[in-house]
């Protein structure tokens, strides 16, 4: 199971590999989730990971060792978040979302699309059929902000997302695979 722990925002990575080395047992996996950033500079394209819930690293710890776990990491000045004064794992769905996602080396990859007016239909990578809202399109930074749920708290998280063009809903009458339901709502632009 997922657990997390929290830390500065800017230091998931430093805090997550002193919690490897110092807390840790073997078969106790702790990681940071993270998304990948791609922005260009002088002409040419960069790829860089950054926190995908900046502030947060995960512990995949058995539940029936995870207070144990706990007493080790408050020893370290860190511990797992609490729901009502409880450890709590995330959500087995979540869980399962986050897994899709990010894979076996938890890092979401890039994703494409198109807009529709103030919808935006998303047709490659990890949040291909995403139907949620998007709080904000940077399509210069190939960036959108998206509402995801975590420990039963909706956050605001970033998503490397290029929109490939623009299109309206008269052009797309003709394609039976796209309807609203399968669209991502724009909230705010």
């Amino acid at each position: 199971m997922w657990y997390v722990i929290q830390a500065l925002k800017g230091k998931e990575s430093k805090v997550a590999e002193t919690v490897v080395r110092e807390v840790a047992d073997k078969g106790e996996n702790v990681f940071v989730f993270e998304y990948e950033k791609e922005y260009r500079i002088k002409g040419e394209w960069i790829k860089e990971r950054k926190p995908f819930f900046p502030g947060y690293i995960f512990a995949d710890v058995e539940k029936n060792i995870a207070e144990d776990f706990d007493r080790r990491l408050r020893k370290n000045k860190q511990k797992l978040m609490e729901v009502d004064g409880m450890i709590t794992p995330i959500r087995p769905e979540e869980q399962e979302y986050l897994m899709k996602l990010g894979g076996e080396e938890h890092v979401i990859h890039h994703s494409e699309g198109f807009r529709v007016d103030d919808y935006v239909v998303i047709t490659s990578g990890p949040f291909i059929g995403y139907n949620g809202e998007i709080r904000k399109i940077d399509r210069h930074h190939r960036s959108a902000v998206i509402c995801m749920t975590l420990l039963g708290r909706d956050m605001e998280v970033e998503i490397n997302l290029e929109i490939l063009e623009r299109k309206t809903f008269q052009e797309l009458v003709a394609d039976d695979e796209n309807d609203r339901l399968n669209m991502a709502k724009i909230v705010r632009d």
